[in-house]
């Protein structure tokens, strides 16, 4: 056997077993708690729940429902005055803050106390154009942020940058707790994303 031959077999064989450990749902949930941030909460100026963008056909994904459904739990348990919905992907004829609405205002929240954000198309921009909603309705304090566990040490980092007080609220029940053949290999691409993600953000100074 060739050199290069030897090289590309070893190359395999790493990436096969690379890939059989982060399947392992034991080691997913390893890499989620590392990503996650949590603190007790208290009642704050506005809950800020940030949408994971839309599905080809327009429609919310798994992640974004599981966050907005945890924003208005936690808004109904009277810890905000605000409920914030923030993104802007559009996909299909759809707006990603729309959506998240329409599903907040189907769980019984009034329209007076929900305000949307579309236009952040990412994480960095849900910090900086939420901070540019509240200022212009002069809502200032301490904010409670929802995502998901696996997306909250990269959205903390960035609303921090912006000057906010941030207590974070992981959705409790995520997606990424869940496993099966097809889930794992989704919590593969989540948990992958998220790391690279803190990388790029790092390197551009974003967080």
């Amino acid at each position: 056997m060739s050199a290069s031959m030897r090289k590309l077999r070893n190359f395999l064989v790493a990436v096969v077993i690379s890939f059989s450990i982060l399947y392992l749902p034991f080691t997913q949930r390893e890499l989620a708690e590392i990503l996650n941030v949590e603190e007790v909460l208290q009642p704050s100026e506005a809950i800020v729940v940030l949408g994971g963008g839309l599905k080809r056909d327009g429609t919310l994904g798994v992640s974004t429902k599981e966050r907005v459904s945890y924003g208005v739990f936690l808004f109904k348990q009277g810890l905000g005055k605000y409920l914030i919905l923030s993104g802007g992907d559009r996909v299909a004829g759809k707006i990603e803050a729309e959506e998240m609405y329409e599903i907040a205002l189907d769980k019984g929240v009034a329209t007076e106390v929900m305000i949307k954000e579309a236009k952040s198309s990412n994480t960095y921009e849900n910090a900086v154009y939420t901070k540019r909603v509240l200022r212009q309705r002069g809502i200032k304090g301490e904010i409670i942020l929802v995502t998901s566990p696996y997306h909250m040490r990269r959205a903390l980092y960035c609303f921090k940058e912006q000057g906010f007080k941030v207590l974070p609220a992981p959705v409790k029940e995520s997606e990424i707790y869940r496993f099966g053949f097809y889930q794992n290999l989704r919590n593969i691409r989540l948990l992958l994303h998220e790391f690279l993600g803190l990388a790029y953000y790092y390197c551009l100074g974003r967080i």
